[in-house]
């Protein structure tokens, strides 16, 4: 939610087969995201229990993953922040994330291509915000004590477990993009 506007996703594939956007979403909160959130399953796979569950025809060799990205809308101003940042500061990313959607999310432009120092993703490590575990594996990554880090997120709960780290924050306000820009610029510069 800090890179990217997320709100729209699973449009394209709900539009293009029919499915109550609201159903889909239920399946995926309610029985798969926790998993491919973890890396215990992919994304095709929870696509393959959806052409299972909505009987979808024609299905599957639709590209479920692509379509997801798709619905995301990149925050162009965050990219340029991350890039201007980069030049003084480590910057890192931390993200709840599926198997194998980080490289295409940065290749698509939805994510800043940058060069990041830190990179821990929760499929990769099994972790996920705000568990605090995950926070402790990407302070040991970053190199850095708890307290040099600032943590920008979209969400309280994650800023939450963060801070019971060590971590500064900063809420990411959606809702207002160019305060939380300054206010992210203000902590820092």
């Amino acid at each position: 939610g800090v890179m990217a506007d997320t709100t729209n996703y699973f449009k394209e594939a709900t539009n293009k087969f029919g499915i109550p956007l609201d159903e889909f979403t239920k399946l995926w909160e309610e029985h798969f995201r926790d998993e491919m959130t973890r890396g215990k399953i992919t994304s095709e796979d929870f696509w393959k229990q959806a052409i299972k569950r909505f009987d979808l025809n024609n299905a599957e060799n639709f590209n479920f993953v692509e379509s997801w990205m798709n619905d995301y809308r990149p925050r162009i101003e965050v990219h340029e922040l991350a890039k201007k940042l980069s030049k003084n500061y480590k910057v890192g990313l931390i993200s709840n994330l599926y198997p194998g959607m980080m490289p295409r999310l940065i290749e698509k432009g939805i994510v800043a291509n940058i060069n990041y120092s830190t990179m821990v993703l929760s499929n990769e490590v099994g972790l996920r915000k705000p568990e605090i575990e995950i926070y402790e594996i990407a302070t040991k990554k970053a190199d850095v004590l708890p307290e040099e880090i600032l943590f920008i997120d979209d969400r309280i709960d994650f800023i939450e477990g963060a801070k019971s780290h060590g971590w500064q924050t900063v809420w990411f306000d959606e809702n207002n993009i160019e305060k939380s820009i300054k206010q992210i610029e203000k902590t820092l510069i």
